[in-house]
């Protein structure tokens, strides 16, 4: 067994909140989550040289929490109103949601602190761009500028958006590793 690197004992460092709600979820018992916590925590240790780094550690992290969860419930079995297994994976999928759901709102909050640090002027442009979905021409005419200055304007602004959300998500106290769609001149809508 190789001994952790950094990255992985941030990231472990990192998901302890969101794992634990998640056993939480399953278990319904924030005792028996922090049990199994503890649990996953020693599992995920020794199974370190099963994570590949730039993969999802979230996904794997949540997957060693669910069979610990499973482990600890079969374990448990005997009191009568614990859950079944069918029960357990309904919770976690259901769980699974509530994440990737805070994982947007995370990147809609870092929009939102992108957006306000822009000038008043070009929050204006991507507002009547995005929000009034002006056409270029239109959003030119308004604006007092050529057609492909205007464009050229969105596409150097979305840019610099994409760079400031992902810098703004990477400050982020528990940080999963979300990733944004690439902008580029040829994709993104105008």
């Amino acid at each position: 067994m190789n001994a952790p690197d950094e990255q992985f004992i941030t990231q472990l460092t990192n998901w302890q909140n969101r794992l634990f709600g998640y056993l939480v979820t399953i278990l319904g018992n924030v005792h028996d989550a922090h049990d199994v916590l503890q649990e996953t925590n020693l599992v995920m240790w020794r199974k370190v040289d099963e994570f590949e780094p730039g993969t999802n550690f979230g996904a794997w992290a949540r997957k060693c929490a669910y069979f610990q969860a499973r482990a600890f419930l079969r374990d448990r079995k005997r009191d009568r109103h614990l859950f079944d297994d069918d029960v357990i994976a309904r919770l976690a999928e259901d769980d699974e949601t509530q994440l990737a759901l805070a994982e947007d709102e995370e990147k809609e909050i870092a929009l939102r602190e992108c957006l306000a640090e822009l000038p008043d002027d070009h929050r204006k442009l991507i507002r009547d761009r995005y929000r009034s979905e002006l056409p270029i021409p239109e959003l030119a005419k308004r604006f007092g500028k050529k057609a492909s200055a205007t464009k050229m304007t969105l596409m150097r602004l979305r840019q610099s958006l994409l760079v400031c959300i992902e810098g703004k998500l990477k400050e982020a106290p528990f940080n999963s590793r979300v990733d944004l769609p690439r902008l580029s001149s040829s994709t993104a809508p105008l």
